[in-house]
């Protein structure tokens, strides 16, 4: 059971073709063939290791090949470049004369005549007349819609398929306003600190109020977000601080441009980089200023 993964390569003499076979361990034991669920799974991790690994190097392009071996093999190695490919980067499959299909001793054209036949040892054609096609497979690269953690990480097929499939569904953000301080999107959650939450808080009430945040100045000294959202803030904050913190927060230029940043980091390491730049605080073009950019009917604010 073998599946052919190369670096590409064409009529460049400075490019040359690599080709790789792998050995799947099992409990120890080498696998020889897909027949169980675990076997199932061990192949799909590991095609998926294989083509993250190689798509590692900018100066690398990769040829996956999904012909031969078990139709899942094919599957989960097109998934893979799939999930981790990039520009450069080809799938192909390989195809023959139809009444070669059916022979169980042909594996390639070969220079002189030579007879191929069937499992019913019936002569189905001479190899020496075969004709095989390379055939390249246009696929959807998804690479972008995960982040470098993901990239860099040995995480299994079905993770990353996971992760992908949750940022391309419809958002429905819930924010429980409570001493969680929890960020929901489905089961998954991301917990911020008092300040970040409040600012967070913030931006999603006036969302919901079709109203935005002011980006305070670098230049002017002691500038803030407008007197208003200031109050807004220290209400909330007030309610998630610790007792024994006193003072008032100052949401100027520092405050809002590195909370938005942490914010932003803690988001993309708990729902992956697109999720994470869905529901940040964010540049609104259209109402202008600073703002969550999910629609209003799918957020959600608790207690």
């Amino acid at each position: 059971m073998r599946k052919l993964i190369t670096h590409n390569f064409n009529s460049n003499p400075h490019i040359c073709a690599i080709f790789f076979i792998f050995k799947f361990i099992v409990d120890g034991e080498v696998l020889e063939d897909i027949k169980t669920p675990n076997q199932n799974a061990v192949m799909a991790n590991k095609l998926c290791e294989v083509v993250r690994r190689f798509t590692e190097a900018d100066n690398t392009a990769v040829h996956v090949s999904i012909a031969g071996g078990r139709k899942t093999m094919g599957y989960y190695a097109g998934y893979a470049l799939s999930l981790y490919g990039r520009p450069q980067d080809r799938l192909s499959h390989v195809l023959i004369t139809e009444e070669f299909e059916r022979a169980v001793n042909f594996f390639y054209p070969t220079p002189r005549s030579s007879l191929v036949s069937d499992k019913n040892e019936i002569v189905v054609g001479d190899a020496n007349k075969a004709e095989i096609w390379l055939a390249e497979i246009p696929f959807v690269r998804m690479r972008s819609l995960l982040d470098e953690e993901s990239i860099l990480s040995n995480k299994g097929f079905s993770e990353i398929v996971e992760t992908i499939d949750k940022s391309l569904k419809p958002i429905q953000l819930k924010i429980a306003n409570n001493d969680e301080r929890k960020i929901f999107i489905g089961t998954d959650y991301c917990k911020l600190s008092p300040k970040e939450f409040s600012l967070y808080i913030v931006a999603a009430e006036l969302k919901l109020l079709g109203k935005t945040l002011r980006y305070p100045s670098k230049d002017i000294k002691e500038d803030t977000i407008d007197p208003e959202h200031m109050k807004m803030f220290n209400e909330i904050y007030d309610q998630h601080k610790s007792k024994n913190v006193v003072d008032e927060v100052i949401v100027d230029y520092d405050y809002f441009s590195n909370t938005l940043s942490t914010i932003k980091r803690k988001f993309k390491k708990v729902f992956g980089k697109n999720l994470a730049e869905q529901i940040m605080i964010q540049k609104d073009t259209q109402a202008g200023g600073f703002g969550i950019l999910v629609p209003e009917k799918s957020i959600l604010v608790t207690n």
